[in-house]
């Protein structure tokens, strides 16, 4: 029988490559200004990349909710007097509707009157500058155009990296993460992991395909889906989504119907997603997903609880999640500041060891 290894990650993991651990971000979302940022007429967020604000010609309604949720971010922070990421994201989901001053703030920017339509843009918005703000200390989000990693350091994570590899062969090591950035994937490009990194997303026989420009031509790209496969010594489940997730869902008279998940690469627009299917005469027609704006991950102290068993996708990790600590003869926690209470609930019921209690 295999011997199975648990580890949870949370931010700080990520932290030594120079991603923003929550107090971080939290400041970096408090200064956010309006200057360099623009959202298209699409409603994708598009930052400068030369010292100017994007033009598109004219403030589209994208532009409006943003310039409001900045509004927003520092008349929560004035009543809170604590801004906390998460907790904002709650605020705009459940609360902001019941707030007087909330509702004052957002006149200017809703002349028609309209404060639902104009709230319900904010969870779109947010997201994006969130996701915007997943950086390491080079800048980097993604790392498709890395190199393969032959040295036997890397720095802020030798000693961890160097205790995986040394690992018994046959030893399967569950890597739970909370993270949403794309670092520890990254790893699977160098000698510590060696290729030997899956999770759970396939392409080998994929309808889901990206749109990707280059040079003025146009191409599709086959993109993994969600199959749940999970057959290497390393694998990973990231338990609070990914920058890079996406769902793929159908239209229905006008109904939304999530359909799975899948996961994009660089350069591939989130509204420019397609799925292969045969037409009535037999030959080959790409479907549009055109409703997603932003990547697929969990936030808000909440909000992201309520998605815990959800039965498409996050559902099923979090039941790969409660296996696997059952079966594990070690759990390794490693910044995770254990303020997700149905988390540790989870730890304390599954991870059946001594004492364990007396230790959360």
């Amino acid at each position: 029988m295999h011997k199975s290894i648990s580890i949870l990650l949370g931010a700080g993991f990520s932290a030594p490559a120079g991603y923003p651990i929550g107090k971080v971000l939290n400041e970096k979302l408090l200064n956010i200004t309006n200057d360099l940022i623009s959202f298209s007429p699409d409603g994708t967020l598009v930052f400068s990349v030369n010292g100017t604000k994007p033009d598109f010609g004219y403030n589209t309604m994208y532009d409006i909710n943003f310039e409001y949720c900045i509004e927003l971010i520092k008349h929560y922070n004035d009543k809170i007097q604590s801004f906390d990421y998460e907790e904002f994201y709650d605020y705009i989901v459940n609360d902001v509707r019941n707030d007087q001053e909330a509702k004052k703030l957002a006149i200017p920017y809703s002349p028609d009157s309209d404060f639902n339509q104009l709230v319900d843009g904010l969870v779109t918005i947010y997201n994006q500058l969130v996701s915007y703000l997943l950086r390491d200390k080079k800048g980097n989000t993604w790392y498709d155009n890395q190199t393969y990693y032959i040295g036997n350091s890397y720095s802020g994570y030798t000693g961890f990296l160097r205790y995986l590899k040394s690992l018994d062969i046959d030893t399967i090591i569950n890597i739970h993460t909370l993270n949403h950035d794309l670092f520890f994937e990254s790893l699977n490009n160098t000698v510590f992991l060696n290729g030997e990194l899956c999770d759970g997303f396939e392409e080998l026989g994929s309808p889901y395909y990206g749109e990707i420009e280059k040079d003025g031509h146009c191409y599709l790209c086959r993109l993994k889906r969600y199959v749940g496969n999970y057959n290497t010594k390393f694998r990973l489940y990231k338990l609070h989504g990914s920058l890079d997730y996406r769902v793929f869902s159908n239209l229905d008279e006008g109904v939304i119907i999530p359909e799975n998940y899948i996961k994009t690469r660089y350069g591939i627009g989130s509204m420019n997603l397609y799925k292969e299917k045969m037409n009535k005469d037999g030959k080959l027609e790409y479907e549009n997903c055109w409703i997603n704006y932003h990547a697929d991950f969990l936030t808000g102290t909440t909000s992201k609880i309520e998605r815990y068993e959800d039965n498409l996708f996050y559902g099923k990790l979090f039941e790969k999640f409660k296996v696997n600590l059952i079966s594990s003869d070690i759990l390794i926690i490693v910044g995770y500041g254990a303020k997700d209470e149905e988390i540790n609930k989870m730890i304390i019921e599954c991870f059946k060891y001594k004492g364990l209690q007396d230790l959360v």
